[in-house]
């Protein structure tokens, strides 16, 4: 990793060494996942819940 020399990338690479080493935001890049997955689980169940209905008419 020490080999690449693109500047936006050395940028982008320390960052995200900080918020590895910073426990806060590690816990809130966690929830915020978390949060993703539940929004795209309660979409998909409703996207099923549909289709069970158009069947079942």
């Amino acid at each position: 990793m020490d080999s690449i020399t693109h500047v936006p990338i050395q940028k982008a690479m320390n960052r995200i060494k900080q918020l590895s080493a910073d426990e806060d935001a590690k816990r809130l890049a966690f929830v915020h996942e978390r949060a993703l997955h539940d929004g795209a689980s309660l979409i998909y169940d409703a996207m099923q819940s549909k289709k069970v209905e158009k069947k079942a008419s």
